[in-house]
C-alpha cells in the first residue's frame, strides 16, 4: 500500500483525480505486471488492473490490493474508464507522456472525456525497499563472480565477442536470468568508445580491456564496470589514466551519504579528472540510480541539484577516453545509508594484469 500511496501523493500535488500507468517497469513496481500489455488505474479510493485474458489470472493471484478487470473488444479500456470517470466524477487524469506512444494517446482522447495531464514518475521507484536492496545486492554479488571469472577465461587471440558470450554464460550458471543490458567489452583502441558493445575485434597482449556489464537477479539489476590489462602494458599514458580514473571514482563513492547534491557528486570526480588535464575526455554523467532499470533516476551529473537520499542505489562510474589510443572506467553500485554508504560491487580496482 505504501507504493500507491506515493501514486496518491503525486496526484495530490498535481491536482488529479486519478493516474493511468502503462509503463511495464511502473506496472510491476505497484502490481508484479510486467507487461507491456495493459494498465493500472489509481483513483482517490480505489485502484484497478486493467489486463485482457491472458494476465487476468496471473494478475488476481499476483496483485491482491488491485481490482482486477478483464479487457476484450466487448468491453474496451474506454468503456472501462468512461464508466470509472462518471462514477468517480474524474475530471484530471496523470498519464505517462514520456512512455506513452502518440498514436495510444491520441486514441485515449478521442474515446475518453478527460483531461489528461503528463506527469514524470521517474522518481517513483529511486528510494529502494530491503527486499529490492537485497535483490540488487544479490546481482551485484553475481557480477563480481562473474568478473572473477572472466579474469581467468580471456586470453590473447579471442574476440571482444566471445568474452561476452561466456559473460552471459556464467551470469545464469551462477543463477542470474540474464545480463541486464548488452554486454560492453571494448578492448584497445575500442576502449576510447564509452559504449562500445562487443564485437569481433581480436584481444592483444598489451592491450586494456574495459567490460562494463550488469546482471538482472529476479527483475532487478546490477552494472559494473573494470578495465584490465592483458599482459603488460606498453603505453605509460594508459597507466597514467587509469590511476587518475582510480582517483576519482573512489574519492566520489567515499563522498556519498543522504544530503548531497547529485551534481556536487560528480564535480568531485569531474575536478580531479580537469586537473589532470583530461576533462575534455570525460564527456558522460558520474553516475545514475539502479533498479529494476539499470538506468533509473536519478541522474548524478552536471546541474541536477537533487539531494541523494538513504535507499538510492546509485553509480559511480568516471572514465578517461582518447581517441586512437583508448580509455579506462571504473564504475560501482553504491547504496546510500543513513550512516554514509555502503558499496555493493566490490570487484578490486587496482590495475589487475592478467596473463592470457
Amino acid at each position: 500500500m505504501k507504493r500507491l500511496n506515493k501514486i496518491r501523493e503525486i496526484m495530490k500535488e498535481n491536482f488529479l483525480d486519478a493516474f493511468l500507468i502503462n509503463s511495464p517497469y511502473n506496472k510491476f513496481y505497484l502490481a508484479n505486471l510486467y507487461s507491456n500489455s495493459g494498465y493500472l488505474l489509481i483513483t482517490r479510493n480505489n485502484q484497478y488492473a486493467l489486463v485482457d485474458s491472458r494476465y487476468y489470472v496471473q494478475v488476481k493471484e499476483n496483485a491482491k490490493e488491485f481490482n482486477v478487470i478483464e479487457i476484450s473488444k466487448e468491453r474496451t479500456i474506454f468503456d472501462f474508464l468512461n464508466e470509472v470517470i462518471k462514477k468517480e466524477s474524474i475530471k484530471k487524469i496523470g498519464i505517462e507522456g514520456d512512455n506513452l506512444t502518440y498514436d495510444n494517446y491520441m486514441k485515449l482522447a478521442e474515446n475518453v472525456k478527460v483531461v489528461f495531464l503528463s506527469i514524470s514518475l521517474d522518481s517513483l521507484r529511486a528510494i529502494k525497499t530491503s527486499e529490492e536492496i537485497e535483490k540488487i545486492r544479490t546481482a551485484a554479488q553475481i557480477a563480481d563472480k562473474a568478473y572473477k571469472h572472466i579474469l581467468s577465461f580471456v586470453k590473447e587471440g579471442m574476440t571482444e565477442k566471445q568474452v561476452e558470450r561466456e559473460l552471459v554464460r556464467y551470469i545464469k550458471e551462477c543463477n542470474g536470468d540474464k545480463e541486464s543490458f548488452d554486454i560492453i567489452v571494448a578492448s584497445g583502441e575500442r576502449g576510447a568508445l564509452p559504449h562500445g558493445k562487443a564485437s569481433e575485434k581480436i584481444i592483444k597482449r598489451g592491450e586494456f580491456v574495459t567490460i562494463d556489464f550488469g546482471v538482472n537477479y529476479n527483475n532487478y539489476c546490477s552494472d559494473m564496470t573494470r578495465t584490465f590489462l592483458l599482459g603488460e602494458a606498453y603505453n605509460k599514458e594508459m597507466i597514467k589514466i587509469y590511476e587518475i580514473v582510480k582517483k576519482a571514482q573512489w574519492e566520489a563513492v567515499k563522498s556519498v551519504k543522504e544530503g548531497i547534491t547529485a551534481s556536487y557528486l560528480d564535480s568531485i570526480a569531474r575536478n580531479i579528472i580537469e586537473k589532470e588535464g583530461y576533462g575534455k575526455n570525460f564527456g558522460h554523467n558520474l553516475g545514475h540510480g539502479v533498479g529494476i532499470l539499470v538506468h533509473e533516476y536519478p541522474i548524478i551529473g552536471k546541474g541536477n541539484d537533487i539531494f541523494l537520499e538513504a535507499g538510492m542505489i546509485i553509480t559511480i562510474e568516471p572514465g578517461i577516453y582518447i581517441e586512437g589510443l583508448g580509455g579506462v572506467r571504473i564504475e560501482d553500485d553504491v547504496l546510500v545509508t543513513e550512516e554514509g554508504f555502503e558499496v555493493l560491487t566490490n570487484s578490486d580496482r587496482e590495475l589487475i594484469s592478467v596473463k592470457g
